[in-house]
């Protein structure tokens, strides 16, 4: 049997609260390679565990708990023992009061017993800051630059190839080649959120063709990029 369903995405439309996406993450096989975001993901479970791992350390968060993951960031998710079912919200960085958002999450989700797109959405305008923080996603190349592209940085940078990977790894948290490769999957995830045609997402951010994009798109998000594209 192939892997079970378990994300959806789904794009509040003219909601004019800058929220990008909101997602549902729900069964057993939760786990996605180290990957990371243009925006802010806030994570609250509604049942199980949710488990990450996110620069080294392991982050758990149960029911009526949240966690959040700043733009940019490398971080991997964990299967466990239960199924899990839990929420995700991404933000522009710095838009929103991550810890304020988990928190009125956490206090409605106690009184109610439940958790709504709307209540979602309204919690997150709640706690939505007058003015972002300008906060961008680290990043030391962009747009999936090639393996040559890392020699030309090393070598600016004074250092081996070699050097340079176990560098640029240390800070990040993968390796360059890794990181660009995430970088066209964002990219890619973006014109895809836009309704761009799969075929020609594929074309634009670098990959062999649609199946090569749809392979690497699956194993990063857990979801197709035409399931994604739909939602």
């Amino acid at each position: 049997m192939g892997r079970p369903q378990v994300w959806d995405y789904w794009r509040p439309i003219g909601s004019g609260i800058g929220i990008v996406e909101l997602g549902t993450v729900r069964g057993r096989d939760v786990a996605l390679p180290v990957h990371f975001h243009r925006e802010d993901q806030v994570t609250f479970v509604l049942a199980g565990r949710r488990r990450f791992v996110i620069a080294g350390d392991l982050c758990e968060a149960g029911p009526g708990e949240g966690v959040h993951i700043p733009a940019g960031l490398p971080h991997r998710s964990l299967s466990g023992p239960d199924e899990v079912v839990c929420v995700n919200l991404y933000t522009p960085p710095g838009l929103h009061a991550a810890p304020e958002v988990i928190a009125g999450l956490a206090r409605h989700w106690r009184r109610t017993g439940g958790l709504g797109w709307a209540d979602l959405t309204r919690i997150a305008e709640d706690h939505r800051r007058s003015i972002g923080t300008g906060v961008e996603p680290a990043s030391a190349f962009t747009g999936g630059e090639a393996w040559g592209s890392v020699g030309e940085a090393a070598r600016r940078a004074g250092m081996s190839r070699e050097g340079y990977t176990r560098r640029f790894r240390k800070t990040h948290g993968v390796p360059p080649h890794a990181f660009g490769l995430q970088e066209r999957l964002n990219e890619a995830r973006l014109l895809l959120r836009a309704g761009e045609p799969i075929a020609a997402v594929a074309a634009d951010t670098g990959f062999t063709d649609q199946s090569h994009l749809g392979r690497c798109f699956r194993r990063a998000f857990g979801v197709t990029p035409g399931r994604y594209r739909a939602g």
